[in-house]
């Protein structure tokens, strides 16, 4: 069902699987992220905003429940891959779905002004509570977050 699973011992190895993530990027990607609470959907996001260059702190925008994140040009980026894609993608799209009921409420707070966007990435944690968020795109990217076997273990899965 998933194209991808890897396995992530800690936090640094999943946000290093997310930059590896963000080296696909090309911008009009909806990131629909899903896992229990405490699963590592934030420390995910994390990792793809480094890739992007963003220096900001990044936390869950939970009462806020969008977070918009300007991307910087990384000009000297080691990796070519993530020098284009911080070039072409301006706006980081950060969503925490858990307050919403449906996908009418992502309209309600515009967020449907970013999806697929090809100068933006959109990210939605709980998107299980944002249902019909497919709907926002054909470059739709769905990563399930799943507690593993020992303590800080994740199962990453990537569609």
């Amino acid at each position: 069902m998933y194209d991808m699973r890897m396995i992530s011992h800690n936090e640094e190895e999943t946000r290093k699987i997310a930059i590896g993530l963000a080296k696909r990027l090309r911008g009009g990607e909806v990131v629909l992220l899903y896992g229990d609470l405490g699963a590592g959907k934030t420390v995910f996001v994390k990792g793809l905003a480094k890739a992007l260059g963003i220096k900001e702190t990044i936390k869950s925008p939970t009462f806020n429940i969008m977070k918009i994140y300007n991307t910087k040009a990384q000009k000297h980026h080691p990796s070519p891959r993530l020098r284009m894609a911080s070039k072409s993608i301006k706006t980081l799209c950060h969503i925490d779905a858990y307050r919403l009921k449906s996908y009418d409420d992502l309209l309600d707070i515009g967020a449907d002004e970013y999806f697929g966007k090809e100068n933006a990435v959109s990210v939605i944690e709980w998107a299980e509570r944002a249902e019909g968020a497919e709907k926002f795109g054909n470059k739709i990217i769905k990563i399930k977050i799943k507690y593993g076997k020992k303590e800080n273990e994740r199962l990453i899965c990537v569609k």
